[in-house]
């Protein structure tokens, strides 16, 4: 409870007054991480901590506070346009554990043969590994040492960095900042105060922004953001992207059907994610009564007693099934399910506006790489 409430703070969605001394305590706080960004960014500013620039074309996506923005998704987005253009790829993501790095025919489940949580794996990569069973997915912290693994094991010509708009070591050709329309900035507070990973000042830096969940805020809302991006950056072009509902799968058998299966259904969501309130949205969108909606913190992993826990509360609110999001799925998916559908709703980015920017963009790289890259 004490830390969904600092969650809470720290979105600045939580008000009154002890949400406001909350805040100031944690200010001096914020203020020494301030000083340690400004450190860090003079150190590369000045080339007393070195860039390494790799023989390939690199991509990243990143954003500028904590919590779900809807990265991952544009994540994938982003490969399969490459697969799309027969271009060889790679995907560095830091993962959990420092210096882990995790073959690609090892991202498919979240437990090793003993039942145990892989460590150093964390469940965006999971979803990716699903979704892109044919894109080697590096994990670790020294992606520059990825990278160059990615190069002479895999071929690659590109390296799409997941989480790369703070990692500052690795130099890249296109910066791509995805900001959620639902809390673009998060109070404007730095952490531990607020959600911010560095100050908003560091948005110039951006190449391109994409802002996601479009669909569920009002236009004028949009036009805020406009505003407030183009006072920090005005030559980025903007896009705008919904998260688009595909199909649901059952756990139990792995059986798909259309997301509009969920219309009229009685069902439980379950989710750990970092914008759970995005996920209750689209339920209800797809015109699913929620009976019950149950969430934990971000990247939680599930244990077997919870789930039971919740299979037991979903049974006895009578509902025809309980509904996860893919981050959820790849954790639960090897735990005992029984006498219960546990369905995961898959979804991906959908661009709505300014797809042109971001084709031009992707087009420049591949022009770019067939000119002067390594195929």
């Amino acid at each position: 409870m004490i830390k969904r409430y600092y969650l809470s703070i720290l979105s600045g969605n939580e008000k009154g007054i002890i949400s406001e001394f909350f805040r100031f305590f944690l200010l001096p706080f914020a203020f020494l991480y301030f000083i340690v960004l400004l450190t860090r960014s003079a150190l590369y500013k000045y080339g007393i901590v070195k860039r390494h620039r790799l023989p390939v074309t690199v991509i990243s996506i990143g954003n500028i506070t904590t919590g779900g923005t809807g990265k991952t998704p544009f994540v994938e987005y982003v490969a399969r346009y490459l697969s799309s253009k027969k271009k060889r790829m790679a995907i560095l993501s830091r993962g959990y554990g420092g210096h882990t790095v995790v073959e690609p025919e090892n991202t498919q489940s979240s437990e090793d043969n003993t039942g145990e949580a892989r460590s150093g794996v964390n469940d965006e990569c999971l979803v990716l590994g699903e979704n892109l069973n044919n894109v080697p997915i590096l994990l670790g912290s020294d992606r520059v040492r990825n990278g160059h693994k990615a190069i002479r094991d895999y071929g690659v010509a590109f390296l799409i960095l997941d989480d790369g708009f703070q990692h500052l070591r690795l130099k890249r050709d296109l910066d791509v900042v995805v900001i959620d329309a639902l809390n673009p900035f998060a109070g404007e507070c730095l952490i531990p105060r607020g959600a911010l990973r560095e100050p908003l000042k560091s948005l110039e830096r951006a190449d391109l922004f994409l802002l996601s969940h479009c669909n569920q805020i009002q236009e004028e809302g949009l036009r805020t953001i406009y505003t407030k991006l183009k006072n920090f950056n005005s030559i980025a072009p903007i896009c705008e992207s919904n998260h688009q509902p595909v199909h649901v799968e059952n756990l139990a058998d792995n059986r798909r059907v259309e997301a509009s299966w969920l219309r009229k259904k009685r069902v439980y969501g379950l989710c750990a994610v970092g914008n759970p309130q995005s996920f209750s949205n689209t339920l209800r969108e797809l015109g699913a009564e929620v009976i019950q909606f149950r969430t934990f913190q971000d990247h939680h992993a599930y244990t077997q007693a919870e789930l039971d826990d919740i299979i037991s509360e979903a049974k006895s609110l009578s509902v025809d099934a309980i509904v996860v999001t893919q981050k959820d799925a790849v954790k639960i998916r090897n735990k005992s399910i029984h006498d219960v559908s546990i369905m995961s709703l898959a979804i991906e980015i959908r661009i709505t506006k300014g797809a042109k920017h971001l084709e031009a963009a992707l087009s420049n790289l591949l022009d770019f790489n067939e000119k002067f890259g390594t195929e």
